[in-house]
């Protein structure tokens, strides 16, 4: 049996898995040390590695950011700080002398859902990944799209406000300030402020609580989600008149919150997107979790070309 390693590096964790068969073996989580710089970042990416090198007869790597897969290069990454042209893809190879392939991370848990997950079967797709960012990627008419430079899908840095807040990529009004675990967070400080909640009790909030809380009846806490559904609402209704895919799957931590979430998401969506009445468009949740960085990105180390 042939054996490859996925490595999913996000803001918040690296995971990575031993991959054979369309399933990952065993897996492990390491917390991204991101504010460390990218040294300290690739010194986790290898203990991750080293972990299972010597049953893998290759390594796939999916990473936040703007990646050159052709080149190997990490060009820059928003939410990985210092991350700006770091030839990962050969730094990953000297050290474990085994075939190695970036990819942008969502790009790649849409690869992983593609084939394995919600995604299979169809032919035109669009993926968001909710998490420390906000991240997109597209399959059109049965290839997985990359652009001139390989950069398509910056779903959270397309601007649904052209005087909004300042973002980290140095933009203003992303669909990243208004749906990321940052903004989140920023808006139930704001609102917790000169309101009830029972959200005041926590020293450290997170989407997770905020979107528990939700569930439990906190009206501030359902306001927070109402609102951000409507944002990303409005980001995936661009898409759907942009791209027309026949399914947009929702992954991350935040898209775990459910109900709260995807409701407001899809009413706005009804509400704005050309011809309605003439799509058949599902809103999904993605159905592989933290697996589907790993086995995409696996996937794509064996991949022959970029299609």
């Amino acid at each position: 049996m042939k054996y490859t390693i996925g490595v999913d590096i996000g803001g918040t964790n690296i995971k990575a898995g031993l991959v054979c068969d369309g399933k990952v073996v065993k897996k492990i989580t390491i917390r991204t040390r991101a504010e460390h710089g990218p040294q300290a970042c690739i010194n986790q990416i290898k203990s991750a590695v080293q972990y299972f090198i010597d049953r893998a007869s290759g390594i796939g790597i999916g990473i936040a950011g703007i990646i050159d897969s052709k080149n190997g290069v990490v060009r820059y990454s928003p939410n990985l700080i210092g991350w700006k042209d770091i030839k990962l893809a050969r730094i990953l190879r000297q050290a474990f002398k085994k075939p190695v392939k970036i990819i942008n991370d969502v790009n790649a848990i849409l690869l992983g859902e593609w084939l394995y997950g919600a995604g299979k079967g169809y032919r035109n797709i669009f993926l968001f990944t909710l998490g420390t960012g906000i991240g997109g990627a597209a399959v059109c008419e049965g290839r997985l799209l990359f652009g001139a430079n390989g950069f398509a899908g910056e779903f959270g840095h397309t601007v649904i406000n052209f005087n909004g807040p300042e973002c980290l990529c140095g933009n203003f009004g992303c669909l990243e300030r208004y749906g990321g675990a940052r903004y989140i967070v920023e808006l139930a400080r704001k609102k917790i402020k000169s309101s009830t909640s029972r959200l005041k009790k926590y020293r450290v909030l997170n989407p997770k609580l905020i979107a528990d809380e939700a569930k439990k009846g906190d009206r501030v806490a359902q306001e927070i989600f109402k609102e951000v559904g409507y944002y990303i609402g409005i980001g995936i209704s661009n898409i759907i008149n942009l791209f027309d895919p026949e399914i947009v799957i929702v992954s991350g931590g935040i898209a775990r919150a459910g109900k709260i979430l995807f409701a407001p998401m899809r009413k706005t969506v009804a509400q704005r997107i050309l011809g309605p009445e003439y799509r058949r468009i599902k809103i999904i949740p993605a159905k592989l979790g933290d697996n589907g960085g790993i086995l995409g990105s696996a996937h794509f180390v064996r991949a022959r070309n970029f299609s």
